[in-house]
Formats: C-alpha cells, structure tokens, sequence
C-alpha cells in the first residue's frame, strides 16, 4: 500500500507530551467530542519541527489502543519506550478522508466545504470556500472573493443558510460593507 500525501489527509490531532512511561502519547484532537480513530486505524503521522524524529515526508502507524476520556491517550503498534515517544514528538496525526463515516441526512463535514462556489441569494457566484477554523465558539468560514478579498463569517445559518455539497455550493448571505 503506497502512503498517501499529506494535502489527501485529513488533519485530526497534534502531538507534544508522552503520556506515562510505557509508550503512549497525549493525543490533543480538534473533535474531542468523537473521533473517526479507533483501535487498529491506520494514521499518517508527520512532524511540526525539526526536533521530531518523524521523518518529513510522514511514516504510517496502526494504533494499537486507544481511550478516550478526560485525555486522549494512544499506543502505536510496536512502541513501548517513553524514549521513543519523546524523540518522536511534536507531531502531527492525518487519517484518509475516504475513511470517514458518511454524514447523516442534511449534514456535512465541514472540511468538505472547502472550494464550493459561494452564491448570494440571487444565484450570482461571489466568491469560494478557502479554508475555515474554530475561534472556540463557533466555526468561521473564510470566503476569497472574486475581488482576491477574503471575508471569514461565522458559519451560522444567518450567513450560509444552505449548502449543497452535491451541487458544490454553498449559499451566502453577502454582508454589506461600506
């Protein structure tokens, strides 16, 4: 099996602490309300500095055993040395998006948006889904604009009250600026 590229992954978590002394790490997801991983997935796992042992082009881990909770601690199949763990980190874990479960009826993966044609309500394209993050409260989209501007906007039905992955749009309603 040929490794996949990192722009194919899907980023799920950041490494940086071991966790205890047998060779688990703290896994810090973006979701920490559920996760696609589970015992035996398969992650791509790259570094976020040149002190990681990790080689830059990314290395393949089963993860032997992992438990959600209050933390997130994971063991990868055949590391069992907190030494290991320490040389390794800080990294990175990506897992295939084709991996994920399919959303229930009328909901998406926010990551699925990114390069839909963003429409007014009129039907007019006004710009495209570059890329999007979470301030904590909510999730903001960024929208480059025909104009190269680019507008974040909370990700509210107020804003984008609908989206229609199919179609590779999704509806916007344009603030007026002055």
């Amino acid at each position: 099996m040929m490794m996949k590229k990192k722009e194919d992954l899907i980023e799920l978590a950041s490494v940086t602490k071991p966790h205890g002394i047998k060779g688990a790490f703290l896994f810090k997801l973006f979701n920490d309300h559920e996760s696609v991983l589970t015992n035996k997935s398969i992650i791509t796992i790259f570094p976020t500095t040149d002190a990681s042992s990790v080689p830059e082009k990314g290395q393949e881990y089963e993860i032997d055993s992992i438990s959600f909770g209050n933390k997130t601690i994971c063991y990868l199949k055949d590391i069992r040395d907190r030494n290991i763990v320490e040389k390794m980190i800080p990294f990175s874990v990506f897992y295939p998006r084709e991996l994920f479960p399919s959303p229930a009826q009328g909901e998406c993966y926010i990551r699925d948006l990114i390069g839909l044609k963003a429409i007014d309500t009129a039907g007019v394209e006004v710009g495209v889904v570059d890329f999007f993050y979470d301030n904590g409260a909510q999730v903001v989209l960024a929208i480059q604009l025909k104009n190269e501007k680019i507008i974040e906007l909370p990700f509210v039905e107020n804003f984008f009250p609908q989206v229609d992955i199919e179609q590779g749009k999704i509806v916007m309603i344009v603030p007026e600026f002055e």
